[in-house]
């Protein structure tokens, strides 16, 4: 019975963690597509419809998510409105803040080609950073590993010639 409690409860979150994942890997790729969308002359809302369908392949859930906000704004909601649901059903800082992001263009008048930019840079250097912070955490990781199964092999494959000649009395 027990078992029947905390499986789905243990299924659900391993699911929920492997797609938080997926959307903060994808987030940055999502980021410079728009980039090149809006560069391209695109609208915001066709931006957002052609990353979904590129996306597609790459990051299946992301890609759900960014279509469901597009038909969102089909059927009536406002472009922020959207795309804070969107940073909302995605768990990430960064897509909430990106929602305030275009919002704050919007209601100032910048470019938001300008604004993208500037942002997708930003998230370039977040994924390189979380990747440095993993690749620095690794020689501690690997410390105890080794303490326990290397140098014990080690240790023997030194000394027991050692102990063997001690053993005979050829030394």
């Amino acid at each position: 019975g027990l078992f029947g409690y905390v499986a789905p409860s243990i299924y659900v979150d391993r699911r929920i963690k492997a797609r938080r994942l997926e959307h903060r890997a994808g987030f940055p790729d999502f980021m410079d597509l728009l980039v090149v969308c809006a560069d391209s002359g695109l609208s915001m809302e066709a931006s957002l419809e052609r990353v979904g369908r590129e996306l597609g392949d790459s990051y299946p859930s992301l890609c759900t998510n960014i279509h469901m906000a597009n038909l969102e704004i089909r059927a009536g909601r406002t472009m922020t409105e959207a795309l804070e649901h969107l940073g909302d059903r995605l768990g990430l800082d960064e897509a909430r803040s990106f929602s305030t992001l275009i919002q704050q263009s919007a209601e100032l008048g910048s470019s938001i080609t300008d604004a993208l930019r500037v942002y997708s840079d930003d998230m370039r250097h977040k994924r390189l950073s979380r990747a440095e912070e993993k690749a620095y955490s690794l020689p501690a990781k690997l410390a105890v590993p080794m303490m326990v199964c290397i140098f014990p092999v080690l240790f023997v494959v030194i000394l027991l010639p050692v102990i063997v000649r001690l053993y005979t009395g050829h030394y």
